[in-house]
């Protein structure tokens, strides 16, 4: 498993346990991002707004089936967990890194579901 991978893994278990601010300290100062095609763009504080946001209302957690680095990014699947009527939601992401900080992160969801993709 490479560095980034685990800084990934890292990222996922933190947020999966709430602990939002530890997790955020792995995203880059310079960070943008976006959580809807068309949406506004976030900075690394209303990052960490929206994930509390989602975990306070959602309750959800994130299960990485496949990790791996590709020419500096590290591409993930998995699902999204939701204690909701939906289930779980099926993804795919890919971060690149700043450094050993993420930077940006692009996330596509199974077709079939109202989610098409977003990125941070």
């Amino acid at each position: 498993m490479t560095d980034k991978v685990k800084i990934v893994r890292d990222y996922h278990d933190l947020l999966n346990a709430g602990q939002i601010a530890q997790a955020n300290a792995h995203l880059a100062h310079n960070l943008t991002a976006n959580f809807s095609v068309g949406g506004p763009q976030l900075n690394k504080e209303e990052v960490g707004n929206v994930q509390q946001g989602v975990q306070n209302a959602l309750n959800t957690t994130t299960l990485i089936t496949e990790a791996k680095e590709v020419d500096g990014k590290v591409v993930v699947v998995g699902k999204s967990l939701l204690k909701l009527k939906v289930e779980e939601v099926p993804f795919k992401a890919v971060y690149e890194f700043n450094g050993n900080q993420i930077g940006a992160v692009k996330f596509e969801t199974d077709p079939s579901f109202q989610v098409k993709a977003f990125s941070i």
